[in-house]
Formats: C-alpha cells, structure tokens, sequence
C-alpha cells in the first residue's frame, strides 16, 4: 500500500539535526482512503513517544497531501519557489 518512515539528514524537509524529516508514498490506488493519515499519526505518536519535539517534512505545493499535513498539524516552516518546508510540534 505505502511507506513512511524519517530521518535526521540534510534532506529537502532538513530544518535543524535535531528534528528527524518524514517522507510518505501511497500507492495511487489507496489514497485518499484515510491510510496516509493512518501512517502519518502513527508515525507522529510514536516520534513523541522517543521524546522528539518536532518533524518536519517537505511537500510540493500543488501536492494533495498538503491539507492532511495541516490536518495532523503540520505548519508551514519555510516557503520555497514550488514547495513548502512544514513541522509539526509534537509536544505541544
């Protein structure tokens, strides 16, 4: 169906070394079904259980997953020419 998964690297989402970046991909046929924000939450829980204080993420602006991203809490870090730079703050 799909994947998810983070890591601390300079990556597009990169916004400090302490702050793990997310990348998602649903298979065509399963979005919209309620799985990438399954994914995503999971994900989010379990980054607040290890004690992190954010994630961050990088999405194209035209990309459908940019309302869910603000749906789970996800807001916008930094603006580039086509995409947006998001984080979420997971304690708060």
């Amino acid at each position: 169906m799909g994947a998810i998964w983070v890591r601390i690297m300079n990556d597009f989402g990169h916004v400090d070394d302490e702050t793990p970046s997310c990348a998602i991909s649903l298979h065509k046929e399963y979005r919209g079904l309620g799985i990438g924000t399954a994914l995503m939450e999971k994900m989010l829980d379990s980054l607040r259980c290890e004690g992190y204080e954010r994630m961050s993420l990088s999405v194209q602006k035209a990309n459908y997953a940019f309302k869910m991203y603000c749906k789970v809490g996800f807001e916008i870090f930094d603006e580039k020419d086509e995409e947006y730079i998001m984080v979420n703050r997971l304690q708060g």
